[in-house]
């Protein structure tokens, strides 16, 4: 008889996962996103207009936007939960020309599949689905409120070029500094 649950629990959490996510925009619109990535790679961004560090970040995002956009590695930023309205995230994107399309995430459903805690938190998963990096985008910030004058690891930067290059990604984890999701 356990068996049989453990069979039953096993094909229902993959039924689960095999799903497709649907996301709305700021204007409403459904975007269904599947566990595969129809590029090379697909990044989550994880984002919150109000956090300084995704504020911070966003000259970063545009430029690794511009660099891996071209190579078939689609981004899209996440708004985790209730709490932003649709004002706020549309200034958001207007004022930090945020390149990526930021997508709702209400009733924190990425959230919850790639247990992220954290804005600005990057998760990067391949043409399968599988996680190839999760964590930070690069070591500027090591502690709320303290940053390093020079950023001597790009760990998304690297993840991606990996990626593109067709080799493994090095670091598959890194531990994210900034806000915390609620």
């Amino acid at each position: 008889m356990n068996k049989l649950l453990c069979w039953v629990c096993c094909f229902l959490c993959l039924n689960v996962f095999a799903q497709t996510v649907t996301l709305k925009d700021v204007k409403g619109k459904s975007f269904p996103l599947n566990e595969k990535s129809g590029g090379k790679a697909r990044v989550y961004y994880f984002l919150s207009p109000e956090c300084p560090l995704c504020q911070s970040y966003s000259l970063t995002i545009r430029n690794l936007y511009g660099e891996f956009a071209k190579q078939n590695i689609e981004m899209i930023g996440i708004i985790p939960g209730t709490d932003f309205s649709t004002t706020a995230i549309t200034e958001y994107k207007t004022k930090y020309k945020i390149p990526v399309q930021l997508l709702r995430d209400e009733q924190l459903l990425l959230v919850s599949k790639y247990k992220a805690t954290i804005t600005p938190e990057v998760v990067v998963i391949n043409n399968q689905g599988k996680v190839m990096y999760q964590g930070r985008i690069d070591n500027w910030a090591y502690e709320l409120g303290k940053k390093r004058k020079v950023i001597t690891e790009h760990n998304l930067r690297d993840a991606l070029a990996a990626i593109v290059n067709n080799q493994p990604v090095k670091i598959k984890l890194t531990k994210a500094v900034g806000c915390y999701i609620e």
